[in-house]
């Protein structure tokens, strides 16, 4: 999935990474340009729509979603969730 807007400088990677442990899915969420996050998110297919509907629903203060399109991935087989680095940063530009 994908969210743009202010989403970066907001605490909203790490309040993605709370959520999830709630909901006990396993990914990842990243940057991946300006204003834009990436979350993939492994798990039964109710749990991981009550995950997306959450983090949706509520942003870190001070964060805005302007757009979030999802769309369904080959599982990579994430164990837990982590906060990953840019994704500029991971390929090296």
């Amino acid at each position: 999935m994908q969210i743009r807007g202010l989403v970066q400088g907001v605490f909203f990677r790490d309040t993605v990474r709370r959520i999830a442990a709630r909901y006990e899915v396993h990914g990842f969420v990243r940057n991946v340009g300006t204003n834009v996050v990436e979350i993939e998110a492994e798990g039964a297919p109710n749990v991981v729509n009550a995950f997306i509907a959450d983090v949706l629903a509520h942003p870190p203060p001070g964060a805005r979603i302007d757009d979030a399109r999802s769309k369904a991935v080959a599982v990579l087989g994430e164990t837990g969730f982590s906060v990953k680095g840019d994704l500029h940063q991971s390929i090296g530009e």
